[in-house]
């Protein structure tokens, strides 16, 4: 199945898809892959708990002092699963305009190359926009070309490319106008 084949629905978390969360995040950690977006590892006590927390984090209530507030959104498919997985930040700060920008995303790792990325990236805009974000900043690693791609695809623009010795790598910064 394809994003264009099945009905996806972006939503908030929800309690009722801690099974489905938890293989999202076991795909990653048993393929050794870095799990993105970040808020997916957050450490917690019981999932009620982890879903109260990215409640409040959406209301920048129980942030860290250099933390903005953020969304975080899960991409269902037709059969209630979550596909991929995205946090939005309402604002940015130093450290996000130069890494991390308004949007972070990540696709399960056996759902990808199936349009997820885009829709997950697409509906997360069409949310931003909903905050009052005219101009959404996103970085990727200058050699991951899918997630480039996938921000071209939704309008992303080039703006600059930077290696950050704090991450080894170049990161590719670009703007999508909403």
């Amino acid at each position: 199945m394809t994003a264009q084949t099945t009905m996806l629905r972006l939503i908030g978390p929800s309690v009722r898809h801690r099974h489905s969360h938890e293989t999202f995040l076991e795909e990653f950690l048993r393929l050794g892959e870095e799990v993105v977006p970040w808020v997916v590892a957050e450490p917690y006590e019981t999932f009620a708990e982890y879903v109260s927390m990215l409640k409040a984090a959406s209301h920048g209530i129980g942030i860290p002092s250099n933390f903005v507030a953020h969304s975080t959104y899960w991409l269902l498919d037709d059969r209630d699963e979550i596909v991929a997985i995205s946090n939005l930040r309402h604002e940015l700060n130093d450290e996000l305009l130069a890494y991390g920008g308004h949007i972070g995303y990540g696709v399960r790792p056996t759902a990808r190359q199936n349009g997820y990325g885009n829709e997950v990236l697409r509906q997360t805009l069409v949310a931003a926009r909903a905050l009052g974000i005219d101009r959404a900043r996103l970085t990727c690693s200058q050699q991951n070309l899918a997630s480039a791609r996938t921000i071209l695809r939704n309008g992303g623009n080039l703006d600059d490319e930077e290696f950050m010795p704090a991450h080894g790598e170049v990161i590719a910064r670009y703007w999508i106008e909403l």
